[in-house]
């Protein structure tokens, strides 16, 4: 249960030697991690055909950058995480503004959104590093109100801290971080001390709701994504090819996969996107279905290990971050799979930890700093009974 201010008091105390409190490092979490992000360089080193191994391709630039996010984890890590919650509404403002900013001029289109910046041939995309900025402030603001959160009015501005990111990325428009967004508040609010009448209100309205955004919000282009999705015979030669390919390329696998080279779909090309979106298609052509199960538990332990991070804890701030960051890691992941295998919408999301790009791998290296970090420094926060 949440920590509250009205049953417990919180005293300070030293937190002991530097090695004491690295002491609570989560080897499991770390290890999951680096094995997710080996995994990736591997498939995205498959993808773009085995080039030399210090040759300039992105599979080499992958393993770089995932290196430099390693070392920016670690100094999250060190860093007190409540620190953050006093940088939460700089951390946010600069978020929106990078939202925003994505949409004038200067953003770049890439497969039929403008959600990055182009600097120095490295694409950015500002709505993975603001779901940083909204996770923290949210966080903070829940754990500022604490029991109040049970007003209607703090549920609704909870509501609104999230839905002004995921509006301006919805712009872009890019549905599948936009629903990101949503999981995350979703995974917030369960755990904060709102009515459980509001979510089920929220429940109940999302039919209505999910009706006006298919007819007036959604582009034409989504609204047909979405039907080939799971009906790809519809379109075989465009919209429906590409999930064709990824289901045909996860079923040829088999048990023990192709080896490196990758299934017949991506040696003869006909699996795009195959570094990224389709990460995991490829990957299974590539590891079978044994590899598959190896990620998979990985996975899940990582999950795991940050369901104990929230648990741990010992304040909401800490608790709230760390159960937005398995809603972030869940939902994001379940949503790759799914459109890989069919049961979910091609959305464009990338995989965490393993699919290529320097924004999606270094914002979940953070996430995973601040998980690390609640760990790190907990000990500095003992409570004792009483009002």
């Amino acid at each position: 249960m949440l920590a509250t201010r009205h049953h417990r008091t919180a005293t300070i105390r030293p937190a002991g030697t530097l090695a004491d409190r690295w002491g609570d490092f989560d080897i499991y979490l770390f290890v999951t991690m680096l094995v997710m992000i080996g995994f990736g360089v591997v498939a995205i080193w498959s993808a773009v055909g085995l080039p030399p191994l210090l040759s300039d391709n992105q599979g080499t630039r992958q393993a770089v950058l995932g290196a430099i996010g390693i070392l920016i984890m670690l100094v999250v890590a060190a860093i007190d995480y409540r620190y953050f919650m006093s940088l939460a509404w700089a951390l946010y403002l600069a978020g929106i503004g990078g939202l925003a900013l994505v949409l004038t001029p200067l953003g770049t289109t890439l497969g039929g959104g403008q959600g990055w910046f182009s600097l120095g041939g490295i694409l950015i995309q500002p709505s993975e590093f603001a779901k940083v900025g909204t996770l923290i402030a949210l966080a903070a603001f829940v754990a500022a109100r604490g029991e109040e959160m049970r007003d209607f009015g703090n549920f609704l501005v909870a509501g609104f801290i999230v839905a002004v990111p995921a509006g301006l990325v919805l712009v872009e428009p890019d549905l599948g971080q936009t629903m990101v967004y949503v999981a995350m508040w979703v995974a917030v609010m369960l755990v904060a001390r709102t009515r459980p009448a509001y979510l089920v209100l929220l429940a109940l309205g999302a039919l209505p709701a999910a009706w006006f955004a298919w007819n007036y919000v959604l582009q034409p282009y989504q609204r047909t994504r979405f039907t080939v999705s799971y009906h790809p015979e519809l379109d075989p030669l465009d919209k429906g090819y590409q999930i064709i390919q990824a289901r045909i390329s996860i079923g040829a696998g088999g048990w023990r996969g192709a080896g490196l080279a990758g299934g017949t779909q991506s040696q003869l090309n006909l699996l795009s996107v195959r570094d990224s979106d389709f990460i995991f298609a490829h990957a299974s052509g590539m590891f079978g279905f044994i590899g598959m199960t190896g990620l998979l538990i990985a996975m899940v332990i990582f999950l795991w290990r940050c369901l104990r991070v929230a648990e741990q804890s010992k304040d909401t701030f800490g608790q709230c971050l760390a159960i937005g960051i398995t809603g972030i890691f869940f939902f994001q992941a379940f949503l790759n799979i799914g459109m890989n295998v069919g049961i979910m919408p091609v959305t464009g999301i990338t995989l965490p930890f393993v699919s290529y790009g320097v924004s999606s791998l270094w914002s979940f290296l953070v996430l995973a700093g601040i998980l690390q970090s609640i760990l790190l420094h907990r000990r500095k926060l003992t409570f004792r009974a009483g009002r």
